[in-house]
């Protein structure tokens, strides 16, 4: 075997042990995390009203409680994706592309802020919208990217509304 032979299998099986590390890590951590409450659907009368507020854009994370790089991997929740967030006076409704949608009640919501990045998306300061709420017995932030500034702030506002102040930052 010749040295060349030699350097591409021993790194064609680094990079196989890497890919196969890195599986079973992400399985290990959706196993760990199965103890979090699955987020609600949608409720079905919510969809045929009008929001008090409407954005697009990216559907950065989920994580858990304040921890920006502990991303939940349960019920697909860490999985980035291109999607709609409505407000309502109910609560929040998060539409995905390719992933399962998802509401946040009212109720449930703790705190809204801006941060500039959460588990492997990291923009300019302020730039992810990120809405922290329980969601069982788990405190989680969900990070949400909008297309345009015009629309981060009204959702913003929307959020802050929603909320009536409460601990937001």
């Amino acid at each position: 075997m010749d040295e060349t032979t030699f350097t591409v299998t021993l790194s064609a099986i680094l990079i196989a042990a890497i890919v196969i590390g890195i599986i079973v890590g992400f399985r290990n951590r959706t196993k760990r995390q199965q103890h979090i409450a699955v987020p609600p659907d949608v409720p079905e009368t919510l969809l045929r009203q009008q929001p008090l507020g409407t954005a697009q854009g990216t559907y950065v994370t989920t994580v858990l409680g304040q921890e920006l790089l502990e991303r939940v991997t349960a019920h697909h929740l860490g999985n980035r994706s291109q999607a709609q967030v409505e407000v309502h006076k109910a609560g929040v409704a998060v539409m995905r592309a390719g992933e399962p949608n998802f509401f946040i009640p009212a109720e449930s919501i703790t705190a809204v802020s801006t941060i500039s990045g959460m588990a492997g998306k990291f923009v300019e300061k302020d730039g992810i919208l990120a809405i922290t709420w329980t969601l069982g017995e788990s405190d989680v932030t969900t990070g949400f990217r909008t297309e345009t500034i015009a629309e981060h702030h009204q959702l913003r506002t929307q959020l802050d509304i929603l909320t009536n102040g409460r601990q937001t930052a």
